[in-house]
């Protein structure tokens, strides 16, 4: 990628305001891309609902391993994301140099082959290891789905495209909770991890015949051994380091030196990069300002989110004692709200990013100033709470898909796997961030209370709020 970001009718292209750019793509969308949006949001639809069915599996988790402390069984949720976050880039670099289709079909066996373990864990050591493995396969699904997608699509309609696929990942959002709840009423905690087996099969037996064979046929370079290996062990020290704090203490021996290891492993692995022909990460893609600015903008959204969906079954099932279909569903109402992705996705292709994001962060943060002022120990759940879970979900919905297209707009398309791969790379830290923040604030599972709540709520709307900051910095002709 690093020669052909600097090919001067690639920096011409990326220099294009967004309106500019579209005008020059042909409107014609062929068949065959929405085959494929078809089937990348499905999959990504498996992974979302999996991930929200399971937090609000969490506190049945919790009284199944009661003796199992919460910051040890938050590796059902945050394990998944060390995973994903530690081998995103290294999946990236295989889609660019193997093929999208092969790693992207890859990642789904895996995926569905560890629900099953999940499911059938017979200990909490063993579940934390499926969702580990479930975390392999999602970081080979997460760094080719956009990959697969965006280059079927003519430029003008790639943010169309994004929304849709966005709506869908936000039903997943909004499914999963739900579905969630009734599988836990019917048979427990463990249907939840079969609840995705069926579209994965169908994903796996449609992406064989349907998917471009994309496989290059001739690779530049070799795979960065030395690269996978220094960044993937610096980015699982650093989110363990964050996971294991609130167990082991902020000062501890044990968590200071991690928090070493990791400094050593990154500096290594960025020093690495810097001078490598042919690098795990192209840290030219950060000379990029809609890059950095977006991969920034979005730490804030990411950190937030992640934190909304682990801790809100939390407080309705714990502290107001929901039952989980009604937490459930509750959860789903927020993710409805969210689904305004599609005409704010079609609209951002005509007017740009940076408005959207910028008044899609003030609602969110909105949303969360209600809950902090208005929930109460008593449920009050249409005046106190609804407010803010509409406001919230309507602002999470505006961000959580533009700033994607915001991200990778303009680059090479032969290194879009690689490129969003980093980009899930740092949402995917910023969430483990956001989940470690959330066990340390709660502490164990006696304290749960609104006051401890509010200080949560409090989290997720400073962290949209940076990104508002953060994303005015983001080129105005865009």
């Amino acid at each position: 990628m690093g020669q052909s970001a600097n090919h001067p009718a690639v920096k011409r292209l990326s220099q294009l305001p967004q309106h500019a750019a579209s005008e020059t793509s042909s409107e014609v969308i062929p068949r065959q891309a929405w085959h494929v949006l078809t089937l990348v949001s499905a999959a990504m639809f498996t992974i979302i609902l999996d991930n929200n069915a399971a937090n609000v599996a969490f506190p049945f988790i919790e009284r199944t391993f009661s003796e199992t402390p919460r910051s040890t069984l938050a590796w059902v949720s945050t394990g998944f994301s060390i995973m994903a976050a530690s081998l995103l880039l290294v999946s990236g670099k295989l889609a660019d140099r193997n093929g999208r289709r092969r790693i992207f079909l890859l990642g789904m066996s895996v995926f569905v082959t560890a629900s099953t373990l999940t499911a059938v864990a017979p200990t909490p050591a063993l579940l934390i290891c499926a969702r580990l493995v479930q975390g392999a396969g999602s970081a080979l699904l997460t760094s080719t789905a956009v990959a697969l997608l965006l280059p079927e699509f003519p430029q003008a309609k790639r943010g169309l495209a994004l929304g849709i696929w966005g709506t869908v990942s936000s039903a997943g959002a909004a499914a999963g909770p739900t579905l969630g709840a009734l599988a836990i009423e019917a048979s427990g905690w463990r249907l939840v991890f079969l609840l995705n087996i069926p579209i994965a099969v169908v994903v796996l037996v449609v992406g064989r015949r349907i998917l471009p064979d994309d496989r290059p046929a001739n690779p530049v370079g070799k795979l960065d051994v030395f690269g996978t290996i220094t960044g993937t062990m610096g980015v699982a020290a650093l989110t363990f380091a964050l996971l294991q704090g609130p167990r082991w203490g902020w000062r501890s021996a044990a968590v200071l030196v991690v928090a070493g290891v990791c400094v050593l492993l990154l500096a290594v692995f960025f020093a690495w990069c810097h001078r490598a022909a042919n690098p795990l990460l192209d840290l030219t893609l950060f000379s990029d300002r809609r890059f950095a600015v977006a991969n920034l903008s979005q730490a804030g959204t990411q950190m937030a989110i992640f934190t909304w969906f682990f801790t809100t079954p939390l407080f309705l099932i714990n502290v107001w004692d929901f039952s989980a279909l009604a937490g459930g569903v509750a959860v789903a109402i927020g993710m409805v709200a969210s689904f305004v992705s599609v005409p704010v996705g079609s609209w951002s292709d005509r007017h740009g990013y940076k408005r959207v994001l910028i008044v899609g962060g003030l609602v969110a943060v909105a949303g969360m100033a209600w809950w902090v002022s208005e929930v109460e120990v008593e449920p009050n759940y249409w005046v106190g709470y609804l407010p803010g879970l509409l406001l919230f979900g309507v602002g999470a919905g505006m961000v959580g898909i533009v700033v994607t297209n915001a991200g990778l707009a303009g680059l090479p398309e032969g290194s879009l796997a690689s490129a969003n791969a980093a980009f899930q790379t740092i949402r995917r830290l910023a969430g483990a961030i956001g989940v470690a923040l959330a066990v340390a604030i709660l502490g164990g599972r006696d304290n749960d209370s609104v006051a401890a709540f509010r200080n949560i709520w409090l989290l997720i709307g400073g962290g949209y709020l940076f990104s508002v900051i953060a994303i005015l910095a983001y080129p105005r002709d865009s």
